[in-house]
């Protein structure tokens, strides 16, 4: 489970979570005040502190070695901002053990998130959805899989590491799935006000919203989008246009509403350029002295 800047709720879900896991380990991404972190209190929960903020990547890789040297046999990651439904892990579990040796099932993602479903465009003979990506949080991975194919790619930093993940997977011949009736409660970010050129937009009378993330977010959802596509475009080009589809929108949003309209259009004209040259790491600092200064 990665941390940033933890509150008393990440405390109190830790401490849920734990209990339904043989350990946990809580990997804080280097937050500057790290005092809370000593109310991690419980007899199965190992709190490791990162000394500066890395990704989320390097966060959860951290506590993945922890696993796999304690000779773990599958390993769960979690956002901080995430809540499993009590019966989560037994239904992920299930779905390996029904898992034929032929499937070579290699990770499992929720089927659900906040309740909305996936819709699997293909299945397994045992009748288990296959997705080609998934949100990170919730994800289960056996520790055969991981070996496999190697560690999260720490080189994208926060955004696109979860889809990273399960395409390199799949190019393995692991199959990625979700478990039948798992759901997760997760935060999907801020929504604001949708207001094109300056002007709310309403719909039946009611104010339109869209999910909003800052431009310090939208330069790694940007650039790390490109860098996918510019990786996968040969082998996968049904799955980069559905990436385009899928960000467009979204991305014309922001720039044509904001809030930081001229800050989302620096963020998002860098993280172009830097996903095509495929520069990688933590963003820029002095993208993130422009931004702010601009705020």
């Amino acid at each position: 489970m990665s941390t940033f800047r933890p509150d008393q709720d990440v405390v109190e879900r830790a401490l849920v979570h734990a209990r339904l896991v043989d350990h946990l380990i809580v990997v804080d991404d280097g937050s500057p005040d790290s005092a809370i972190l000593n109310s991690f209190t419980s007899d199965n929960i190992q709190v490791v502190r990162l000394n500066q903020n890395s990704g989320i990547a390097k966060a959860l890789n951290t506590g993945l070695k922890i696993a796999l040297d304690a000779n773990a046999d599958f390993i769960l990651t979690l956002d901080q901002d995430s809540v499993l439904d009590e019966n989560y892990l037994s239904r992920v579990m299930d779905t390996f053990d029904r898992a034929a040796r032929a499937t070579r099932l290699g990770v499992v993602l929720t089927d659900c998130v906040n309740h909305q479903p996936s819709i699997p465009p293909l299945y397994t003979p045992e009748g288990f959805g296959l997705v080609e990506e998934g949100i990170q949080s919730g994800l289960v991975v056996s520790a055969a899989c991981l070996k496999d194919i190697g560690l999260l790619d720490e080189r994208l930093f926060i955004d696109c590491v979860d889809i990273e993940f399960c395409l390199r997977a799949r190019d393995r011949n692991w199959r990625v799935a979700v478990a039948p009736g798992s759901n997760i409660t997760h935060s999907l970010g801020h929504m604001t006000p949708f207001r094109p050129f300056g002007r709310q937009k309403f719909r039946n009378g009611m104010a339109v919203e869209y999910q909003y993330h800052p431009p310090f977010r939208r330069y790694y959802i940007v650039r790390n989008n490109v860098d996918l596509c510019i990786r996968n475009v040969v082998k996968r080009p049904r799955w980069v246009l559905s990436v385009l589809r899928r960000e467009l929108t979204p991305q014309i949003k922001v720039l044509i509403s904001g809030p930081h309209v001229s800050q989302q259009w620096l963020a998002t004209t860098v993280g172009l350029f830097h996903g095509l040259v495929r520069r990688r790491g933590k963003i820029p600092t002095w993208l993130t002295r422009a931004l702010q200064s601009r705020l």
